[in-house]
C-alpha cells in the first residue's frame, strides 16, 4: 500500500496524475490530506499543528489497518510523516520523501526554516493562514523549483491558504522511532540518499 501526503497548500487531489501511473502498476494507493488544506481546508483553526497532522496520518493508517505501507510525503508534509512514522515505525516499510521538510526534534519548522524564510512567510499571514505562495515566496523557500506557469496556475487554482500553527508548534523531543524505517530522499527526480 502506498500513502501519498502532499505538502502545505495541497490536499489528496495534488496526486491525481501520479495516482492513476500506480495502480496502473498494481499498486494500491491511498491519497490523503492533511487537517487544514484542500477538502479539509474548513477544518482549519488554532487548534491545526504539526501533532495534529501526525494524528492525520497515524489514524488514517491505523483505522484502514494498513502495514507493509510505503510513505510518500512531499514539501512541508516530510515533518509530519517522520512524526508519524516514528510513533507507528512496525506499520511502515519505507518513507520517501519528495523534496520533503525533515523535523528536528523538539523545534518548530520556522526554526528548522531560519529567519528569513520565517519573516517572509510570517509577512503575508491573514488570519493565521499563509495564503497559496507568491511568485516570490516560491523561489525563496524553495528556490529552483521548475515550477512552470502552467504548474503555478494549477497550484493556484486548487491550492488553499495553510494554517501557520503546522510551523509554529514543536516537533516531538523523541523522533528515534524513524530510525527503525527505511527512507529515501527524492530531490526532483534524482534520489540523494537511500537508507537500508
Amino acid at each position: 500500500m502506498i500513502v501519498l501526503i502532499g505538502g502545505s497548500f495541497l490536499g489528496g487531489w495534488a496526486w491525481e496524475k501520479v495516482t492513476p501511473l500506480l495502480e496502473a502498476a498494481g499498486q494500491r494507493v491511498l491519497p490523503l490530506t492533511l487537517t487544514g488544506t484542500g477538502d479539509r481546508y474548513h477544518l482549519a483553526s488554532a487548534e491545526t499543528t504539526l501533532n495534529l497532522n501526525a494524528d492525520d496520518i497515524v489514524h488514517a493508517i491505523e483505522y484502514a489497518d494498513l502495514r507493509d505501507v510505503v510513505l510518500v510525503a512531499h514539501s512541508y508534509a516530510g515533518a509530519p510523516a517522520t512524526i508519524a512514522a516514528s510513533r507507528i515505525p512496525e506499520r511502515i516499510a519505507r518513507m520517501v520523501y519528495i523534496g520533503g521538510v525533515l523535523p528536528v526534534a523538539g523545534k518548530t519548522l520556522f526554526e528548522v526554516a531560519g529567519p528569513e524564510t520565517e519573516g517572509a512567510i510570517r509577512q503575508t499571514v491573514v488570519d493565521e493562514q499563509i495564503p497559496v505562495m507568491t511568485d516570490f515566496l516560491l523561489d525563496l523557500v524553495f528556490g529552483d523549483h521548475g515550477l512552470t506557469p502552467e504548474d503555478r496556475k494549477y497550484l493556484r487554482a486548487r491550492g488553499t491558504a495553510q494554517p501557520i500553527g503546522p510551523y509554529t508548534d514543536p516537533a516531538p523531543a523523541d523522533l528515534s522511532g524513524v530510525e527503525k524505517v527505511a527512507r529515501t530522499y527524492v530531490v526532483c527526480a534524482t534520489i540523494l540518499a537511500s537508507r537500508r
